[in-house]
């Protein structure tokens, strides 16, 4: 069983001390909520995860099954199937969409079994069903797409490569209630393949159609309070003052 554990981990940006450790385990196919008002530092620890070049591990550790991660480069971490979903996506001019993910599918497979050509129609199957389309498909990575279009994007990505545990950085910003319940669709079916997943958002909403299992709140860079999704619940109703310390 492969559980995301994170060990007093301490991160700075520049100078600035942001993360003041921190301390979580995601166990294999359990999704964790992480909340907290601007400036708590959860995008700061989705980043450390996957090994942001700003994101400076000071102490701690983060473990992915066998791998350690606070030692690896992000492209070793994602090849252990740890994943993010990024939230302000990139414009990488000159590689499409298709080209990108089918290059990226390889490195997972064994190049001798690998047909492109049936992976290019569960690219299409799967941007079908999140309402995307098809000449997104040529374009090149996020290019004129809106901010929503990029948000599913992201989500295209993360059905299509093989995750064990993904970071979904507030996907909910951006998205329309329609948008919203497409891509909880597709965060569903991560989860029922056993995914882990630990989901940054500042908003109660999207876990009207995602179960997760624990909700967490961040404040000032430390994790100051966890419990079910009723907390969630609760801080839409009374916000974030009545839990912080």
């Amino acid at each position: 069983m492969s559980t995301l554990t994170i060990k007093k981990l301490r991160v700075s940006i520049g100078d600035k001390p942001i993360l003041h450790g921190i301390d979580l385990a995601v166990k294999e196919g359990e999704t964790h909520v992480i909340m907290g008002p601007n400036g708590s530092g959860k995008s700061t620890l989705g980043n450390a995860i996957l090994a942001h070049p700003q994101s400076k591990i000071t102490g701690g550790s983060i473990k992915f099954g066998k791998h350690v991660l606070s030692k690896m480069k992000t492209d070793e971490i994602a090849r252990a199937g740890v994943l993010i979903a990024l939230q302000h996506p990139q414009t990488v001019s000159g590689v499409t969409v298709t080209n990108l993910l089918t290059i990226a599918r390889r490195k997972f497979e064994n190049p001798k079994t690998f047909k492109a050509a049936y992976f290019r129609e569960e690219i299409k199957d799967t941007a079908k069903a999140l309402r995307m389309p098809d000449e997104f498909l040529s374009r090149s990575l996020n290019e004129g797409f809106s901010g929503g279009e990029k948000k599913k994007m992201e989500m295209l990505q993360l059905s299509l490569l093989p995750a064990k545990c993904v970071i979904i950085d507030e996907i909910d910003s951006g998205l329309d209630i329609d948008a919203l319940k497409l891509v909880a669709k597709q965060v569903t079916k991560l989860q029922n393949k056993g995914v882990s997943v630990m989901i940054i958002t500042h908003y109660n909403r999207i876990l009207r159609w995602i179960d997760a299992d624990r909700v967490h709140i961040m404040h000032k860079g430390k994790i100051v309070k966890s419990g079910s999704r009723k907390l969630a619940e609760e801080i839409e109703k009374k916000g974030y003052s009545a839990h912080l310390p």
